[in-house]
């Protein structure tokens, strides 16, 4: 390979990247527009300004896309985790999600996640991608909480994680829907439950 060739190799694989990034966010906006099977890979061209031919050549198929945007889900959630700078009130956030105004991105990806799931359950291939990203967030989750509670088992820690994954999902699911319960009696529950699990809670999370 000549020594031009190599230099021309980043330049190339940089634009290839660029290139998916922005038929990526425009699946995204397409999706959360459009629901799943409405957003055809032509309204996916459209949004993106390029051809149909162009998107096949980045991305085989629908699947391809919807990989491509539970990673960029997953790392974005992967990133928070880790970071762990957050102040966050886990009560409270549970208990007003549906009365407190979430930032364009967060509700971007709470349509995207129904959707998602939505589809996970009638196409194998789906339903592996959410899969797979599941155990990455989960296991991630459970090294998080064992670090700060060493006295957990892995079991105890991942059983855990269960519980506080099926709240904040199912927060999320029951935002469409009308808030009957208190907030304020909801959230003093969500506190004395979270509290329990986790005894050394603070509002930075489970820390």
């Amino acid at each position: 390979m000549s020594v031009e060739t190599e230099k021309k190799r980043p330049v190339k694989e940089l634009r290839d990247q660029l290139r998916r990034d922005q038929i990526v966010s425009a699946a995204l906006a397409c999706v959360v527009r459009h629901g799943f099977h409405a957003a055809s890979m032509g309204q996916i061209a459209a949004e993106a300004h390029m051809s149909v031919g162009q998107i096949y050549r980045y991305f085989p198929s629908k699947e391809a896309i919807v990989h491509a945007i539970v990673e960029r889900i997953v790392a974005r959630r992967l990133e928070w985790m880790v970071a762990g700078d957050q102040e966050i009130d886990f009560a409270a956030r549970f208990a007003n999600r549906r009365h407190v105004d979430a930032s364009e991105e967060e509700w971007s990806e709470r349509v995207l996640l129904l959707e998602i799931t939505a589809e996970a359950t009638r196409n194998p291939a789906v339903a592996d991608i959410v899969r797979a990203a599941d155990r990455r967030l989960r296991g991630q989750a459970v090294e998080l909480v064992r670090v700060n509670y060493p006295e957990l088992t892995e079991a105890e820690a991942a059983a855990r994680v269960e519980f506080v994954t099926v709240l904040s999902e199912g927060s999320a699911f029951r935002g469409v829907t009308e808030q009957i319960a208190s907030p304020a009696l909801l959230e003093g529950i969500y506190r004395d439950v979270l509290q329990k699990l986790f005894p050394r809670m603070t509002e930075r999370g489970l820390s």
